[in-house]
């Protein structure tokens, strides 16, 4: 007896379709609001000669990157915002696991962080410059000192949520405490763990700007400010643009985990 075969057609569910269609709708919206900004950005430019148009300042970043001068502050400005950050992810999420795991450290460390959290980081810049001297040490730590808060604060809230079955799940399967962590816990509070990361990444990258302000060798912050001496208004622009771009492009990165951290978790 012969069977029919049935073609084979892609499945798109119902849910599939209209998670597109949301998705399609959220990225107009998205570009919509862009345009927008930078239609009010070239409006105030034709009112104002203290606002230089979008692509006037485009045209003097392109200069920028043609004569290579904006090279060395950029490489100095990522390289800070890197260092610091990885300094505050690998201090802050061991410091953020002990707390959330002990009740005792809890006790005495959830009251001195809170306050700390609220200190602003700016106030120890001349501290770290007199460790550090000026240059990307003393921005790096600055970084550091700035987004480990957040990654800690964040690490604890995670642990201290994880479903208590969890931990005896662990020493049921006899695992040692490395694998508790990196098979347990990070899975399970990695959603609150990017939160915190994306925070960090954040706060890093603003207080190497306000590093770069006060006191720096090379930097975006430097170039910036010096364009604004000089009343070079397009490439102070274009360099404000450029590190809107940089802040867009790392959280965009780091939001995108996030959320498929999250499906999974």
């Amino acid at each position: 007896m012969r069977t029919a075969t049935l073609p084979l057609f892609p499945r798109t569910t119902g849910r599939t379709a209209t998670r597109n269609r949301s998705t399609i709708t959220d990225n107009l919206w998205r570009s919509g609001v862009m345009v927008a900004l930078l239609a009010l950005w070239g409006a105030l430019s034709l009112v104002t000669d203290l606002v230089a148009s979008p692509a006037a300042s485009l045209t003097a970043l392109v200069e920028l990157f043609a004569n290579g001068s904006i090279f060395r502050h950029l490489n100095a400005t990522l390289q800070a915002v890197l260092i610091g950050f990885l300094i505050a992810a690998a201090a802050g999420f061991p410091l953020g696991y002990a707390i959330g795991r002990s009740k005792f450290l809890g006790a005495v460390f959830d009251p001195i962080v809170a306050g700390a959290f609220a200190i602003p980081r700016v106030i120890f810049f001349p501290v770290l410059l007199q460790i550090f001297g000026v240059g990307v040490g003393a921005q790096s730590a600055m970084a550091a000192l700035a987004a480990v808060f957040p990654i800690m604060v964040s690490t604890t809230a995670g642990v201290r949520a994880i479903n208590p079955l969890l931990p005896k799940l662990a020493r049921s399967l006899s695992l040692s405490p490395l694998q508790t962590v990196a098979k347990i816990y990070v899975p399970a509070m990695a959603p609150s763990l990017m939160v915190g990361i994306r925070i960090g990444f954040s706060i890093a990258f603003i207080n190497v700007i306000i590093a770069e302000f006060f006191a720096a060798r090379a930097g975006l912050g430097l170039l910036t400010l010096r364009a604004y001496g000089q009343l070079d208004l397009p490439a102070m622009y274009g360099i404000v643009v450029l590190l809107a771009l940089i802040a867009l492009v790392g959280n965009l990165a780091l939001w995108a985990v996030e959320r498929r951290l999250s499906r999974k978790a």
